[in-house]
């Protein structure tokens, strides 16, 4: 049974008469505790469609839902984790964290909320750097400490935005692996962001192609059918995977071709106008 859902969502921006429509008919169906990940090129949309599902935008048409009820404006059932790990620099990542607590969970106090916070922040293997600031933090940890928080709130959905997409590979893995963890002890509904494959394709239950916009839109999802746990090392050679990466890669690289012969389709059909050049006198029947 769905637990978030998109049903027949478009929207655009600019005004009438110069406007983008950036998605067009998004139809998404996620059933709880599912993990998501939505794939596509730069620009196609990815974060306009994160920003619909956490209540941040409302669409010009259709509809958001969770449980079945619209998503009118953010709600702490809704985590979200963007690509900037949005961390106040004067708290420490502790308070931080309580910050968001308090806000999403005000009956935690005292004791009580101590030992939630840092709960989490031992999830995210960051209980050393409890009283450091964000400019005391590797770019690493700053993302840890984001999730950290977000978890905290204990969102029903985890809303991740490339939260990953600016850091090196290796602590890009670490972390990928603490979220694989955290989501399998306790189990949230994620929808992931990503531009990734590889990155899809070891976290994610399904892969869902995000078109190339203008009018971008969901295309048919990949089902990941590779047992979990998921060891990095063993999906590197697993079948299934392999096949995937390639079946997933071709698609995207399809997508990216039509659009260039569809670009170059409307060149080729464009008049051929020249400019006008204003060093010369201009006819009488010219207006300018």
């Amino acid at each position: 049974m769905s637990f978030l859902e998109m049903k027949n969502v478009s929207l655009g921006f600019g005004p009438y008469d110069n406007r983008t429509e950036v998605l067009k008919d998004i139809n998404l169906s996620v059933k709880e505790n599912e993990f998501v990940a939505i794939i596509g090129f730069s620009g196609a949309g990815k974060s306009t469609l994160i920003s619909l599902l956490a209540g941040l935008t409302q669409p010009d048409k259709g509809q958001v839902t969770i449980g079945g009820k619209v998503i009118k404006e953010p709600s702490p059932r809704l985590g979200i984790m963007f690509q900037n790990y949005s961390l106040l620099p004067w708290l420490t990542v502790y308070e931080n964290i309580e910050l968001a607590v308090r806000q999403a969970l005000p009956k935690l106090k005292g004791k009580e909320l101590v030992e939630h916070v840092e709960r989490y922040v031992g999830m995210v293997s960051l209980t050393p750097a409890l009283k450091k600031t964000p400019a005391e933090l590797s770019g690493g940890m700053r993302q840890r400490a984001s999730l950290a928080r977000t978890l905290a709130m204990q969102p029903e959905v985890l809303l991740l935005d490339e939260p990953l997409s600016a850091l090196d590979a290796l602590t890009r893995a670490n972390i990928q692996d603490e979220i694989i963890r955290i989501w399998e002890n306790d189990k949230r509904t994620v929808v992931m962001i990503t531009n990734d494959v590889e990155e899809a394709l070891f976290m994610a239950d399904r892969i869902i192609p995000l078109t190339i916009g203008p009018e971008a839109t969901l295309a048919d999802p990949f089902l990941v059918e590779i047992d979990r746990p998921r060891n990095r090392a063993e999906v590197n050679n697993n079948d299934t995977y392999k096949k995937l990466k390639l079946d997933v890669t071709n698609y995207l690289i399809g997508l990216n071709d039509e659009t260039k012969k569809s670009k170059a389709k409307i060149e080729i059909e464009m008049p051929d106008v020249q400019p006008l050049d204003l060093s010369k006198p201009l006819s009488k029947n010219v207006q300018v």
